[in-house]
């Protein structure tokens, strides 16, 4: 089978924060929904950081670069979120926060590309370069395409899938959160909806055509809304008691194979 080119997505609009310290891990392990003991140089975590309500304030991922110096890359949209969830409480600890200023980003997606940092959220390999030059061979994508290729991985899009008045186990945030470690901010909301309850609308991808804003429709009634769609894929927002898998006025409802199962 003839391997695909190497196809190259400018991101240098995401957010790119760097914690310096040597108490950076320490920081975030109670800040953010992730187990930060189980980053390793190598290593994409998903995570979440919430507000003291169990609201999404951004979700990113976070790298180890060396025992002093941790990542966090989020979307355009969630920048702003992440910032103001840590400027105010870091300046209690013994790190620092630096929100870097790249002059260029790149995420290069396809097999046989071993630079920069491993971004495991498409169905496809994909690595993170930042100040650097993206492969001379590599093809560039468009807005368009970069948009067709995450909806058909079944990743939420800060901004358009979720924003700041959603809770994390409404958008599939499942593989960011842990819960075996400490406590963390906005922990109370999600294990109070682990093990009491359950979210009022969730995420399910949808096959037919569709564009953001268009209703979902079972039995002559609204259940849920299209977020985001590319070609005939969409993710929608759909009521919890309404989320099974199976045709609609709209199209067929059902759920990614890489979004992980209900915590318990």
């Amino acid at each position: 089978m003839k391997r695909m080119a190497l196809r190259a997505y400018d991101v240098s609009l995401w957010g790119f924060f760097r914690f310096l310290g040597q108490d950076a891990k320490t920081f975030l392990q109670g800040l953010v929904t992730a187990d930060v003991t189980k980053l390793v140089p190598g290593v994409c975590l998903p995570a979440c950081v919430l507000t003291p309500k169990g609201l999404l304030a951004a979700d990113f991922e976070l790298y180890e670069e060396s025992a002093l110096s941790l990542l966090a890359v989020t979307r355009p949209e969630a920048a702003v979120g992440f910032l103001m969830a840590f400027e105010k409480k870091i300046m209690l600890s013994e790190s620092k926060l630096k929100a870097l200023r790249s002059e260029q980003a790149w995420l290069v997606v396809g097999e046989g590309f071993s630079q920069g940092l491993p971004w495991t959220r498409l169905n496809e390999p994909a690595r993170l370069l930042l100040g650097v030059d993206p492969p001379v061979d590599a093809e560039l994508l468009s807005d368009a395409e970069f948009q067709a290729l995450r909806i058909a991985s079944g990743f939420p899009w800060f901004g358009a899938d979720m924003n700041s008045e959603s809770l994390p186990l409404e958008a599939r945030q499942e593989a960011a959160i842990s819960m075996e470690k400490g406590c963390y901010m906005g922990q109370e909301t999600v294990s109070r909806i682990v093990f009491r309850g359950h979210v009022n609308k969730i995420l399910m991808g949808l096959r037919g055509k569709a564009a953001p804003g268009d209703p979902i429709v079972r039995d002559g009634r609204e259940i849920g809304r299209v977020t985001s769609a590319s070609a005939d894929l969409a993710l929608a927002s759909v009521r919890y008691e309404d989320a099974k898998p199976g045709l609609t006025g709209s199209g067929e409802l059902f759920i990614f194979d890489s979004w992980p199962k209900p915590l318990s």
